[in-house]
């Protein structure tokens, strides 16, 4: 081979490996660094203002792998502090904040954990329901849990989140149906008998006044 076409050859694949060690190994780790130290200033955040440019740091750093899995830690640090907003305003926002960075995730409409995803939303969306009362979460977390059992029928997550919304519906017919479909696959989910003979008694009980 000539000298000069050698000479190319390990130029270039010198410069394929500092990219691939660039985009592969650097981005991501100063992506995960920048978002560790988001997570640790959290807690002294005063305004939700505050704690979104803190979060959107890190969430806005390019990197071709780490943000889904960074998005999915941002939305349970979101939902999980849900009892600490003083006011709906607060929530909605949170909400529409956490939805931004999820809808890209979201339109691709696939991934390894595409499932969780659509979970996690589902539950920050009842969580934003128990917090306010607004019945749009409660539609939102049910058409969320929804798709993710369409995902995985044979995974928990969806139909236990379904079941809850059915709960706070009212909607006896979904409620047993989900109940049904858990216990057919788990009929030593004790948890779920116990909710079921509960709601089925009060359901009995209103249904005689």
């Amino acid at each position: 081979m000539n000298k000069d076409i050698k000479k190319a050859v390990a130029v270039s694949i010198s410069i394929f490996l500092a990219l691939v060690g660039y985009y592969g190994s650097y981005l991501p780790m100063q992506k995960s660094m920048l978002f560790i130290t988001a997570m640790q200033r959290a807690a002294g955040m005063k305004t939700i203002n505050d704690f979104e440019q803190n979060f959107s740091i890190p969430l806005n750093v390019p990197s071709p792998i780490g943000q889904e899995e960074l998005v999915r830690s941002m939305a349970n640090t979101i939902a999980n502090s849900f009892q600490n907003v003083p006011q709906k305003e607060g929530v909605d926002e949170l909400v529409r904040y956490v939805e931004s960075y999820f809808k890209p995730i979201i339109d691709r409409n696939r991934g390894m954990s595409f499932g969780q995803d659509i979970y996690i939303l589902g539950a920050m969306n009842e969580f934003a329901f128990i917090k306010t009362g607004d019945k749009k979460y409660l539609q939102a977390a049910e058409n969320y849990f929804k798709r993710s059992v369409i995902l995985g029928p044979k995974r928990p997550q969806g139909l236990y989140g379904l079941l809850d919304v059915y709960r706070m519906e009212g909607n006896i017919e979904g409620f047993k149906i989900t109940a049904e479909q858990i216990l057919s696959q788990w009929p030593d989910d004790a948890r779920t008998k116990s909710v079921y003979d509960q709601f089925m008694k009060l359901v009995s009980q209103d249904a005689k006044k």
